[in-house]
């Protein structure tokens, strides 16, 4: 068995592992904007996730409010209102700043992510060694 191939071949994984995520996360927001038909994952889906934030947020309401929503005829416009308020906020944000926000809420498991990615490679490459050795 070459020793070498224990050495290149893991850390070859662990960078290709970490690289793949990494840019994989990054592709969730850039580019921003369309360019050459390709748009980052969250720009172009902004409404719909939008929409869906609008909705899940009925279901974190305070009691008091959520009381409210209950009511016979007003309880509707008020969900209603909620969501269209939510809803339009979220769609009128600049990109960046939706893409700082979701950053600042998910930084560990961004991080997480890459990092698990460049152990799957190092441990991918090392199996792959072994497989050497044994041939």
């Amino acid at each position: 068995m070459e020793i070498i191939n224990f050495i290149v071949l893991p850390l070859t994984g662990m960078i290709i592992g970490f690289l793949t995520n990494w840019i994989a996360i990054k592709f969730l927001f850039w580019p921003r904007q369309k360019t050459f038909g390709i748009q980052g994952l969250i720009p172009k889906r902004k409404d719909k996730i939008a929409a869906k934030i609008a909705s899940s947020s009925l279901q974190i309401l305070p009691q008091k409010i959520e009381k409210l929503t209950k009511m016979p005829y007003i309880g509707e416009k008020i969900v209603n209102y909620i969501e269209k308020e939510v809803s339009d906020k979220i769609k009128s944000m600049d990109n960046k700043q939706l893409q700082k926000i979701i950053e600042n809420t998910s930084k560990k498991e961004m991080r997480f992510i890459v990092f698990s990615g460049a152990l799957l490679g190092f441990i991918i490459g090392l199996i792959q060694a072994i497989i050497l050795g044994l041939l």
